[in-house]
């Protein structure tokens, strides 16, 4: 059963990345002739490109994490593939998987699936993947969609980095995308505008914090996906946004140190008003992008300690 369950996973991962790519494609020929489509066409063929890679992914791994509902058969195909018995039973589940009898899951999960799968990624593109589901439903069901050029920009910034990431794990095989000068030039322009843009906001919240008055501030924020920090401009306390996880370094036999970090995503600073949209923006400005939130550990597992005894079984 092992090779039959090879040939399904290889199959719907080649057919996932094909259409992800022909939509990533099509997406990107609209965007760089823009001048004659609406931004709603090309979010939505970018956005649909992007849930089609991350599927992919996903199909790379264990399309049983791909597919909800699926009959017993099937979950015991993905999850006991050591089991012996005749491939040709299983035929016409392979047929359902392909003819998409099946719904798959959402594109929040498949996110999510991402973030573990590949965690190194994560916190670079969680500020881009974050809200593309709702984009993405709003570009393919909303009659009047309110799209800026800023919010169709950072849809390709993000499908084509996802792409080279994707690209680079071996997922997309034969299908990759070769990018184009345009689009080459696009991110070139993208992280150069971004420099510029830094470069600005700092220079508008140093003329604006002159005239403030150096005052002891008292920010109090509760949750994990906010922190207090100093500013970098006016040392007032500016809020990050972002998300707070725990970690753990473990051996086979015990657990070696664990602790919690805050990962920031951006800044606002109600003093001076300099706002960061990104951590390669916080970098800019000379800001960390993670945070040790350690001593309050016990705080955010609510007293609760997990069970390290059978680490190693």
């Amino acid at each position: 059963m092992k090779t039959y369950l090879e040939r399904i996973r290889e199959r719907l991962q080649e057919e996932l990345s094909k259409n992800s790519v022909d939509y990533l494609k099509s997406g990107l020929l609209l965007f760089h002739n823009r001048s004659q489509y609406g931004i709603q066409v090309i979010v939505g063929n970018l956005s649909i490109a992007i849930e089609l890679m991350l599927k992919a992914l996903i199909a790379k791994h264990n399309p049983y994490l791909l597919f909800k509902g699926l009959p017993i058969e099937l979950r015991v195909l993905f999850t006991c593939p050591e089991i012996k018995t005749r491939a040709s039973s299983w035929r016409r589940f392979d047929i359902d998987l392909r003819s998409s009898t099946f719904d798959t899951i959402g594109l929040g999960e498949c996110i999510s699936v991402f973030n573990i799968v590949l965690p190194e990624h994560k916190h670079l593109l969680h500020p881009y993947l974050k809200p593309l589901t709702s984009s993405r439903n709003v570009s393919l069901h909303a009659s009047l969609p309110s799209f800026q050029i800023c919010d169709l920009e950072r849809t390709v910034y993000l499908a084509l980095n996802l792409h080279n990431i994707l690209k680079e794990a071996n997922v997309l095989g034969i299908y990759s995308y070769s990018l184009t000068k345009e689009d080459t030039t696009f991110l070139q322009s993208f992280d150069l505008e971004r420099v510029e843009r830094v470069r600005k906001r700092i220079e508008e919240a140093k003329n604006k914090s002159k005239g403030l008055k150096h005052e002891t501030s008292s920010l109090l924020v509760e949750g994990w996906e906010a922190y207090v920090t100093s500013c970098p401009v006016c040392e007032s306390d500016g809020l990050l946004a972002g998300y707070t996880e725990p970690w753990m370094e473990a051996t086979q036999e015990y657990v070696e140190d664990s602790g919690l970090t805050f990962y920031a995503e951006s800044f606002k600073c109600e003093k001076c008003g300099l706002m960061l949209d990104d951590p390669k923006e916080l970098a800019l400005a000379g800001m960390e992008d993670t945070y040790d939130r350690s001593s309050e550990y016990n705080k955010y597992y609510d007293g609760y300690e997990p069970d390290f005894d059978d680490i190693g079984d």
